[in-house]
């Protein structure tokens, strides 16, 4: 395993289209899975979604969608599915709108079996996470992960949200910080933290203020009694005024950041 996490920025390669005479819906490009233990991760702009974004949600997004009061949060939430879709239809050469999908026992969602056994190269696992209008769609091969992206919300961590989330050393690193630092460091370990509930499929079934991750941001191996192996965590880079986190049950390999925008330029 790496000692430090190598995150290069995407090449710009050519994407051939599997269904060149399909129309737009149906249309999806040929991605390279990533290499055992290895993560691709991709950031996506939720204000620029996909081209014909509801059109391959299956009828549970799309309810859930007219759900939404603010037209902000409904388009959001279809351009990160939508997104989704594309991305991982494109994984699997398969149309983005005939995937599908269950819900874990904690939430967590996964590919259905019958989509996994489909997968001609083995099965793919993906964790979603979104605040504001970013959101990273963490891809593996191999290993269960977890991804989170936090936005910083000046004026938090306030005494009630800070002990809710952080164990008792973590309150008392966090205190002895300069006031100024507090908000960032918080989020960091927020996202630490969820990252790794989401990689485990736990989600707040395991407490965050059990979960120590620590507030320091270096790479390191958590080891949890509802694991028989360690969680590899690492912090990852984001844009200014974010913080964002992957965990992997096992350990990962080389982790790439990759882009959305050669795909998106090719479905237009």
């Amino acid at each position: 395993m790496p000692s430090s996490l190598e995150l290069p920025q995407l090449e710009q390669n050519t994407l051939p289209h599997i269904q060149s005479g399909a129309p737009p819906a149906l249309q999806t490009q040929a991605l390279a899975r990533p290499l055992p233990r290895d993560v691709q991760v991709w950031e996506l702009h939720l204000d620029q979604p996909p081209p014909n974004a509801m059109q391959v949600l299956d009828r549970s997004e799309h309810a859930r969608a007219l759900r939404f009061v603010h037209d902000l949060h409904r388009n959001r939430y279809i351009a990160a599915h939508a997104w989704l879709r594309r991305i991982l239809g494109s994984y699997l050469q398969r149309a983005p709108q005939d995937l599908q999908f269950v819900i874990g026992p904690y939430g967590k969602p996964e590919l259905s079996q019958s989509e996994q056994a489909s997968a001609e190269t083995g099965p793919l696992h993906f964790n979603l996470s979104h605040s504001n209008d970013i959101a990273l769609l963490a891809v593996s091969t191999d290993m269960a992960i977890g991804v989170d992206i936090e936005a910083l919300r000046p004026g938090l961590p306030d005494a009630t949200l800070a002990t809710g989330v952080l164990t008792a050393a973590e309150l008392a690193e966090l205190e002895q910080l300069p006031a100024g630092q507090r908000t960032a460091v918080f989020f960091a370990c927020w996202a630490r933290k969820e990252a790794c509930m989401k990689a485990l499929g736990l989600g707040l079934a395991l407490e965050p203020r059990r979960l120590h991750v620590g507030m320091t941001v270096q790479r390191q191996q958590v080891h949890l009694q509802q694991s028989h192996v360690p969680l590899d965590l690492a912090r990852l880079p984001c844009r200014d005024g974010y913080a964002a986190a992957l965990a992997g049950v096992g350990g990962f390999g080389r982790v790439t950041l990759q882009s959305v925008g050669e795909l998106s330029r090719r479905l237009n």
